[in-house]
This record gives C-alpha cells, sequence and structure tokens, in this order.
C-alpha cells in the first residue's frame, strides 16, 4: 500500500458515511465474543451476506477480504472513493474482479484499523500477515493509564500501531513506534492518518531500539512483545526463564537510558515459565529493573498451553535450524527437570514506575486470577 493523505481521507469518510464501525458493531451482537477483533469467518459471512448490497460489497472487501465483480464494485463505491482505493493500493484487480490488497479494515479499540488478514481467514494470502492485532493487542490497551497528557511515548513492537495511536488519544504529545517490519511500518504510518493522529505520532522502522538517538528520552514505554514464544538464533537456553521472548532481554538491556527521570511503563511478555501465580521471567524482569530505581508490579495470568503445545510452537520457528532436534531435546530437558517447580505458562503485563530515588522493592507486586 502506499501512503497517500488525501486519498486515505476520501477512505476514511466514506467508511464513516457508511456506518461501518457502528454495522460492524451490530453484527458482532450476533456473534461469538472475539477477543482477537476477528469472529469466526464463516459466522461473519452469513451476517455479511444479510446487508443491502453496497455494504455487503464493502464488508465483503475490507470485513472478510474476498474478491467482488466488477459490477459490485462500482455500485459500492462512488467514483472518487473508488480512485483513492486504487491510489492509496488498497484494492487490486479490475474488469475480473476486485479485492483488498490482502488487508482488512476493522474497527478496533474505538479506532478504524487498516490490519493484515488473519492467517486463519481463507482469503490469507500472506502467512503470517503483514501486521494484526490479536489477543494480546486488547490486554495491552486495557492496561494503558486513563491519561498521558503531556508525556513523551515510545511504543515497541508497534504492529499495526494500535497502542501508539490510544497513547496519543489518550494525551500524549510526542509518541514514537518502533516496528522491525517494514509492511507493518506502512500500515501503522496509514493508520495515523486514518485516525487524525499524524500530528502526534510516528513510526520509524526498527530492529528492537536500534533507531533510537542517544538523547531521547521518554515519559511511557509500552512494548507488546510477541504472542509466540520465540528463541535467539545464537543462545541457548540455559534457565527456563530464558525460554520464551529473544526480545525481552536485549530490551530492558537497551532502554534504561531511553527512561525518563519519572518513567513508568507496560511490557507485555506471553507463556512464560512460572508456578504458583508467578514467572520465573519475572523475578529477572524485576531484579533488572531494581538496577535502575523502578518498582515492578504485573498482572500474572494462567494459559492453558502445555508443554508439548508450547514446544510445538518453538520447533516451527526452530525447524530450519541443523542443530533443531538437540536443541528441542534440551528444551523439553529444561521444562521437564526436577529442579524446576512449574505449573503451567503464564501470560503476564509488567507494569513498571522509577521511584525517584526511594527505595526498590527487589519483588514484584503480582496480581490476577488463580
Amino acid at each position: 500500500m502506499r501512503i497517500d493523505n488525501a486519498a486515505l481521507a476520501v477512505v476514511r469518510d466514506h467508511f464513516d458515511r457508511s456506518m461501518y464501525s457502528l454495522l460492524d458493531h451490530r453484527m458482532s451482537l450476533e456473534l461469538r465474543p472475539s477477543p482477537t477483533g476477528f469472529p469466526k469467518y464463516e459466522a461473519l459471512r452469513r451476517i455479511v451476506a444479510r446487508l443491502a448490497p453496497a455494504q455487503r460489497t464493502l464488508f465483503r472487501m475490507f470485513r472478510l477480504g474476498e474478491t467482488v465483480d466488477d459490477a459490485a464494485f462500482r455500485g459500492a463505491f462512488p467514483a472518487e472513493v473508488a480512485a483513492a482505493l486504487r491510489t492509496g493500493e488498497l484494492v487490486v484487480g479490475g474488469p475480473d474482479g476486485w479485492r483488498s490488497a490482502d488487508l482488512l479494515v476493522v474497527p478496533a479499540q474505538r479506532m478504524l484499523l487498516i490490519t493484515g488478514v488473519p492467517a486463519g481467514y481463507p482469503t490469507a494470502v500472506r502467512r503470517p500477515p503483514k501486521a494484526v492485532f490479536d489477543l494480546s493487542t486488547s490486554f495491552v490497551a486495557a492496561a494503558l493509564p486513563a491519561s498521558l497528557a503531556g508525556c513523551r511515548v515510545l511504543d515497541v513492537c508497534s504492529g499495526t500501531g494500535v497502542q501508539a495511536l490510544l497513547c496519543a488519544a489518550r494525551g500524549a504529545r510526542e509518541v514514537l513506534g518502533l516496528e522491525l517490519n517494514e509492511s507493518a511500518v506502512t500500515i501503522a504510518r496509514a493508520n495515523a492518518v486514518l485516525n487524525g493522529l499524524t500530528d502526534r505520532v510516528r513510526f520509524r522502522r526498527s530492529d528492537l531500539l536500534a533507531a533510537l538517538e542517544p538523547g531521547e528520552r521518554f515519559d511511557f514505554v509500552v512494548a507488546n512483545l510477541p504472542y509466540a514464544p520465540a528463541l535467539d538464533p545464537d543462545h541457548r537456553p540455559s534457565t527456563v526463564a530464558e525460554i520464551g521472548n529473544r526480545l525481552l532481554w536485549p530490551l530492558l538491556t537497551e532502554l534504561p537510558p531511553h527512561l525518563a527521570d519519572a518513567a513508568r511503563g507496560i511490557v507485555a511478555t506471553w507463556r512464560s515459565v512460572g508456578h504458583a501465580g508467578r514467572t520465573y521471567q519475572l523475578e529477572s524482569i524485576a531484579a533488572r529493573l531494581a538496577e535502575h530505581g523502578c518498582a515492578v508490579a504485573a498482572y500474572v495470568d494462567p494459559v492453558f498451553d502445555t508443554v508439548d503445545g508450547v514446544l510445538d510452537l518453538l520447533r516451527t520457528e526452530v525447524g530450519s535450524r541443523s542443530d533443531a532436534d538437540l536443541l528441542m531435546a534440551e528444551l523439553r530437558a529444561l521444562l521437564e527437570s526436577e529442579s524446576v517447580a512449574m505449573d503451567g505458562f503464564y501470560n503476564q503485563l509488567v507494569q513498571f514506575r522509577h521511584t525517584g530515588g526511594r527505595a526498590v522493592p527487589q519483588e514484584a507486586v503480582t496480581f490476577g486470577l488463580s
């Protein structure tokens, strides 16, 4: 897709005049709740079929990712809107049919967001998608402060840009989003335009914090790290705390110089090994942040993943390595070691706050469901 502010303004106006968000909300009342933002494809398709022709075409293209014929396309979009969709490269096709450019437009978190077609939809062309939000997005959004008035905010692993945009909508004076995937950066920039927040939100392509300048400091940081467990390709975990999110430890090493004196933030990690409502990662996170004067509290939530399930996810990632079988055997041995007290895996949202020189507890405060 291509960032064209004028074209995106025309597209947004058309979605608003078509009451796209309202219709989406109404249809959701007949669907099973979907915290990911993406209901079951067939269930949504049956309800979309009940819409009037123009709205049905709009939803087939941008909520389901389907191809429509040329007559339906021209009947649904006035000439200036069709031209804007083509200018912004949001649609591809011609007389034989039109479809979105492997993108959906989804109402979420009181915004209208361009996102990739989820891999579970049969219309997905690219797997994994260019950028997508999921269950983790709604959890992190619910943990953001009600007001970030006057704050300078850093959003790490921006994806579609939703967290950065939410921070701007909550009063942040300046938000910088960092994202490695170039397609996702383009989508995030388009979402800033689509939601009228380009005056306060910028995005950079960055491998973790690599694109930051030495003097850049932030009052609030949000980092929604990858939802699937991941391993550093050059490192073999020696403890269960190291199994999971390979971005976590470099982030905690690189972040402190970029924190303002009274900085606070949220770091979300997923499928962490734990026992009795605490995780091994959390102990390490609290210790590292305490070294920099930050106190930690965390929402810790048990998940239903099994050892085999998590190992399957990790195998998908490391399957091309020559030592994949040996590595997987080592990981299983770590997880099943008698010396490791483990009752499962946990998701956690870690909140940190600089204490301003006051004594820092070495342990994190934890809360959540048992």
